[in-house]
């Protein structure tokens, strides 16, 4: 399951998006987390988090996914799945 993440103290959850962001950040050299304040730390992490919760929400509310099965024999038709997120069916 997708998770946003949360605070834990000053830190974000482990395992979560937003501290995967963070990570990405800092092996990029975009982030360099021993030259910041501890608030516009705190803030940074609450965007993360922000930005986590926008993209897992769109995500979720977007989701189409078509399975198609093929063949088993001439005489039986392929079948299609269709899988949507919140905002849709599933069939």
């Amino acid at each position: 399951m997708l998770n946003p993440g949360t605070l834990i103290g000053e830190l974000l959850e482990p395992g979560s998006m937003a501290l995967a962001i963070e990570q990405a950040m800092v092996d990029q050299g975009l982030l360099v987390l021993d030259e910041e304040t501890a608030e516009a730390a705190e803030l940074r992490r609450k965007t993360f988090i922000a930005i986590s919760t926008g993209v897992i929400e769109h995500l979720t509310a977007q989701l189409e996914i078509i399975v198609a099965a093929d063949k088993f024999a001439l005489n039986i038709p392929a079948v299609q799945v269709l899988l949507q997120g919140a905002a849709g069916e599933v069939r």
